[in-house]
This record gives structure tokens, C-alpha cells and sequence, in this order.
């Protein structure tokens, strides 16, 4: 290999003889900035995002309110039915809960619209981005990255990122403002019942993380293994008179049902672990349900029996009550138990959202790779190599394969571009070698010299 090559090591392709060495590699991730850099020449990207977010935390807001009017209910339909007031209060919790839906239904058409629009012009923005910088790509990166799999993923990483920068990516700020406020409620109507959740929070939020990191890592692996199976169908499309004149259609048929039939493996080999977290955190859901309501009952019962309090707040005479109301009530204790159910629905929402986003980190990495790959790129304003560093943290567990230095860009309009050319070629001393073929010297110590205006033919040994 030349002297000045770049050493920048790339991902390997998935093993199909040995699927097990894939199991527990994570794919790299894009950061933030570079996930959201697709997109900035359209005037609708930047308003529409901010517009849906701003729509989301609107809709995160409505669930801890409606868990209040929630509560109220209880205390509403507990009143005294011969009150002159019940049926006024019963229409007013009515249009109460009628208006927080019109609003919610407006607010989340605009919240889901404006991020479509906003995921659709981003997700356009990658997939000519990403073609671009492979069209300008030397022989070298195409020898380490198939291009049939690398075609293949574009697709399909194109839908990975537009879930998780449009919709997801709502209904996450929108989620975590619900279990904030969900909380926040909880606590103001009965801190000490919902105090008593606060044990099972850290085993939901394990279980939360647990999910997150085992879909990410299948993810990766099958979106992996896919990608061989498109490689062998694009392979033989693209060259099927070959394949005809080879009669070779069942050793390709073969070939495509393996690397099929590997991804399947992958991905249901982790299926149990998979339901076996989903499991965990619905069980811990439940866990805290029944602690809040068995507690919240035990405070409502002790207050009773010691003061003989009114648990429910609605016995009156002409309008006055008549017994004073337990601290807490049991309006109190029901808008904690409404309050934690609304934040705790939210967390493997939020959950959910993180991994679509984590997703989507994930398949803009391949074409912020390329993308980064150009001329004379040695260092950032920090002295740092960009492209050398975004890669080289994941040497523990990704490929070694040297790719060499990126010196001609196809695409630049910059350098010098000379009407005609006249001259003599010559080679001096060149040895070279394909980077994944590194054993296998091409040229040893080559010295050739051809004249101008001559033809001359290169032919391999017999």
C-alpha cells in the first residue's frame, strides 16, 4: 500500500457462517448536530419542527390537567344527588372534558403534521446527500462497502431516520412532559401515597433502558444481515443473463434463503429477552398500581377510624359540610393514583422515542461517513482528525481494514483543468494492493514507461 495512506477502519459485513459474532456489537451513532444538519436548505424544515414540538409539549400538558378533572369526577358523582348543583356540576365536568378533547385534537393534528412535513424534508435532504457523496467515492471505499448492500440500506435507513426525527421525536418531548406533569400532580394531591411508587421507579426505568438497548442492538444486526440478502438480489438482477448462462440460479437461491434465513435467526434469537423486558417493565407498572391503591386505601381507612372523617368531601346540609374532609381525601387519593398512572404510561413511551431517535443516529452514521470523507481533511480547528476520530471509537468492536488517503474528489469544480494534455506516463516503483485484499500484492515494485501517443495493453499471466 502507498506510504501516505489514511488509516480509517471500517465496519465489517455480517457474518452468515457465524451469525454469533454479531451478537452484543452495537452500530455507531451520528451525533445530534449531524442528525439534524439534513434539511437546512428548506424554508419549511426549522418552523415546522419548532411549530410540532411546541404542539407536543401542548399535548404532554393536557393528560396531568385531564388527570385532574378526572379526579374531580370522583368527588362530583359522590355529591348528594338531591343537591341543586349536581346535574350543573355533572354538565360542567361535561363540556370540561369535551373542550380539553377538541383542543387535544387540534393541537396533535398540527403537533403530527408539521413533523411529517419537517421528517419528509429531511429524509429527501439525506437520501441525495448520501447518493452525492457516493457517487464521488474512490474504487478503495467500494472495495470495503458492497455496493449492491450499500444501495440496499438507503432505502430502508431512509425510513429508520425519518421515524425517528419526525413523529417519534413528538411524541417524545410530548410523553415527558406528561410523566413530569403527571407526577408533579401526583405528588401535589397525595405525596405520601405517591410517594410510595418512587420504589418501583427505578425497576421501570431499568426495564425502560433494558428494552432500548436490546431492540438497538437487534436493529442493528438485522438492518445488517438485510443488507447481505439485498446485496445477492441486486448481484443477480443486475447480472441475470449471467446467472442464465451459468444455470447458477439455484446456487444464488441458495445463497439469498441463507443470508435470509441468518437475519431471521438474529432476529428471533433475541425475541425472549425482548418480551422477557417488556414483560419486566409492564409487571413493575402493575406492581405500582396495586402499592398505590392498597396504601392510598390503608390512609383513607386509618383516617376514618381515627377521626371520623369524610373520606369522600361531599356530605352537606343546605350546602354546608357537615363533617370535615380527610387529609387526604379520597379525590386526593385517586388524582395521585390518575396523576402516577398518566406518568408512568409515559415512560416506555419515552423510551420508545429515544430508540427511534437512537435509530435514526444510527442509520444517517453511513452517509455522514461518506459525506466526511473528503480532500485534504487532516485536521479540525481543535487539531483533531475528523474523519479519523468519528470512527477510531469504535475499534473494539468494528473491522480493521485500512482505507486509503481520499486525494481526488470527482465532484470538486476546485484545481487547475487543463484543456489538453501531452506527456509521457510513467511508473516508478509502485506496489499496490485492494484494502480488504491487502495480502494479495496487484503490483510489486512496478516500473513502467509509456511514450506519448502509444497504446499499450496490460495483460495477466497465463
Amino acid at each position: 500500500m502507498p506510504s501516505n495512506k489514511k488509516v480509517v477502519k471500517v465496519g465489517d459485513a455480517p457474518d452468515r457462517d457465524n451469525p454469533d459474532r454479531d451478537k452484543g456489537k452495537e452500530a455507531p451513532l451520528a451525533t445530534l448536530k449531524d442528525t439534524f444538519s439534513f434539511g437546512a436548505d428548506s424554508k419549511r424544515r426549522t418552523p415546522c419542527l419548532v411549530i410540532g414540538l411546541l404542539c407536543a409539549a401542548i399535548t404532554g400538558c393536557i393528560y396531568p390537567v385531564m388527570a385532574f378533572f378526572f379526579a374531580k369526577v370522583f368527588e362530583t358523582l359522590g355529591a348528594d344527588t338531591a343537591s341543586v348543583d349536581f346535574m350543573a356540576n355533572i354538565r360542567t365536568m361535561a363540556w370540561t372534558f369535551m373542550i380539553l378533547g377538541a383542543v387535544a385534537l387540534v393541537v396533535m393534528t398540527i403537533q403530527n403534521g408539521c413533523l411529517e412535513i419537517a421528517s419528509n424534508d429531511m429524509t429527501a435532504s439525506l437520501k441525495k446527500t448520501w447518493f452525492n457523496a457516493l457517487l464521488r467515492q474512490d474504487m478503495a471505499y467500494f472495495d470495503i462497502n458492497e455496493v449492491s448492500g450499500t444501495a440496499t440500506i438507503i432505502s430502508s435507513n431512509s425510513m429508520r431516520y425519518k421515524k425517528g426525527v419526525g413523529r417519534k421525536l413528538g411524541e417524545g418531548v410530548q410523553f415527558t412532559l406528561t410523566m413530569l406533569g403527571g407526577f408533579i400532580y401526583a405528588f401535589w394531591a397525595s405525596w405520601k401515597t405517591s410517594l410510595v411508587v418512587l420504589g418501583v421507579l427505578p425497576f421501570m426505568a431499568a426495564a425502560g433502558a433494558f428494552v432500548m438497548k436490546v431492540t438497538q442492538n437487534q436493529t442493528a444486526r438485522s438492518n445488517e444481515n438485510y443488507a447481505e440478502a439485498g446485496s445477492v438480489a441486486y448481484t443477480v438482477v443486475s447480472a441475470i443473463k449471467t446467472v442464465l448462462s451459468l444455470n447458477a440460479c439455484r446456487t444464488m437461491i441458495k445463497k439469498y434463503n441463507a443470508a435470509i434465513d441468518n437475519a431471521y435467526r438474529v432476529a428471533a434469537d433475541y425475541m425472549p429477552i425482548v418480551g422477557c423486558a417488556n414483560g419486566t417493565m409492564m409487571g413493575s407498572f402493575i406492581l405500582s398500581y396495586v402499592l398505590l391503591t392498597l396504601f392510598g386505601s390503608y390512609l383513607l381507612y386509618d383516617a376514618v377510624r381515627k377521626t371520623g372523617c369524610d373520606p369522600s368531601g361531599t356530605l352537606t346540609n343546605a350546602g354546608t359540610l357537615t363533617n370535615t374532609t380527610c387529609d387526604p381525601s379520597a379525590m386526593d387519593v385517586f388524582g395521585a393514583l390518575m396523576g402516577m398512572t398518566f406518568g408512568a404510561v409515559g415512560i416506555p413511551q419515552i423510551s420508545t422515542a429515544l430508540e427511534a431517535l437512537q435509530g435514526a443516529r444510527q442509520a444517517c452514521h453511513p452517509a455522514i461517513e461518506a459525506m466526511n470523507r473528503k480532500v485534504d481533511n487532516e485536521v479540525d480547528d481543535e487539531g483533531n482528525d475528523p474523519e479519523k476520530a468519528s470512527v477510531e471509537k469504535e475499534d473494539e468492536r468494528r473491522g480493521s481494514v485500512v482505507l486509503p488517503k481520499y486525494v481526488i474528489d470527482s465532484s470538486s469544480s476546485s484545481g487547475k483543468r487543463p484543456s489538453a494534455t501531452k506527456g509521457d506516463i510513467e511508473f516508478n516503483n509502485v506496489t499496490f494492493s485492494y484494502p480488504t485484499r491487502s495480502e494479495a500484492v496487484v503490483l510489486n515494485r512496478m516500473c513502467l514507461k509509456i511514450k506519448a501517443g502509444k497504446t499499450v495493453a496490460l495483460v495477466g499471466p497465463r
